[in-house]
């Protein structure tokens, strides 16, 4: 039963019972880009140095009578103060019945066609396992590049908003297709220009640098390996950077061109400070063994 359905029979019973439902949520192509670049939330990691932004608040949409959430997606963006650097991602919460899903990769519209993106499990919780079928609640991410991002918040300036369309490939169950509002991500860099002062100048696609196409989770050095630590590689994109260069998943991850990872964020930065066109060389254990991959820019 989807949450549609569960929230028009929990209507009709209050109905009945003489009471009446909560109120129902805006539409989300009525809300402009001011109330996301409004909602936006900065969040300031002085040690870190580092800024998020994020538009978690700008819209949930909730069901029944306990006005409950199933689904969700939001932008998020990270901004190094200390080189300008920013890295932007879909988070995606979805919540459902039944077997256990793994993610493989994310699958949407690009600047150029049909783009994927490697999916990421942040985290999962899981409730009624003991006494009856499991409800789990997943948060995942991927990555989004900013040209695309601007192309599409260019169109919400242009005229009446519209929505973009992804989806995140599971198994066993089928693929999870969630949307975006053009709105939303315009009032999500209209706060991350707010913040910064002005958008950076975009790279040409002469000196554009590849994503790397790989999912990932950090991962600590065991006493017994202690420089058996980084990223552990959790899917790879046919085709991408990653797979061109011979990373395969359980490869963890340490050094990229001299540069010690624990992120994907770091993994993209590394690859982001090589010159244009340079090779870069990727230090990795694999097992136990450590080796050295190579990938030309």
């Amino acid at each position: 039963m989807s949450p549609r359905e569960i929230a028009s029979i929990s209507c009709l019973v209050l109905f009945l019972a003489g009471q009446s439902c909560p109120a129902k949520d805006p539409s989300l192509l009525l809300l402009p880009m001011e109330h996301f670049r409004d909602t936006a939330t900065v969040r300031d990691d002085a040690i870190a140095g580092l800024t998020t932004v994020s538009t978690e608040k700008g819209y949930v949409e909730h069901h029944g009578p306990l006005a409950a959430v199933w689904n969700d997606e939001y932008l998020s963006g990270t901004i190094d103060r200390k080189t300008g650097k920013r890295a932007f991602e879909m988070i995606v919460t979805v919540t459902y019945r039944g077997a256990r899903r793994t993610y493989g990769s994310a699958k949407f519209q690009g600047t150029e066609g049909s783009s994927a993106a490697a999916a990421t499990l942040l985290s999962t919780n899981s409730v009624n396992c003991p006494t009856g079928e499991c409800t789990y609640t997943d948060r995942i991410s991927f990555p989004v590049e900013e040209s695309l991002l601007r192309t599409l918040a260019a169109r919400a300036a242009a005229g009446k908003p519209e929505v973009w369309h992804y989806s995140l490939a599971a198994r066993p169950a089928g693929d999870y297709s969630g949307q975006l509002s053009s709105a939303e991500i315009a009032g999500f860099l209209a706060k991350i220009d707010e913040y910064t002062g002005a958008p950076p100048p975009l790279q040409s696609s002469a000196t554009a640098k590849p994503e790397l196409g790989l999912g990932g989770l950090h991962v600590e050095a065991a006493v017994q390996f202690p420089e058996r630590s980084g990223v552990l590689v959790t899917a790879v994109i046919h085709d991408s950077f990653a797979d061109k260069v011979g990373i395969i998943v359980g490869d963890i991850v340490r050094d990229i061109d001299g540069h010690p990872v624990n992120t994907l964020s770091d993994m993209q930065a590394a690859i982001v400070a090589a010159p244009p066109h340079a090779a870069v060389a990727i230090e990795v254990y694999r097992g136990l063994s450590r080796m050295t991959l190579s990938g030309q820019l």
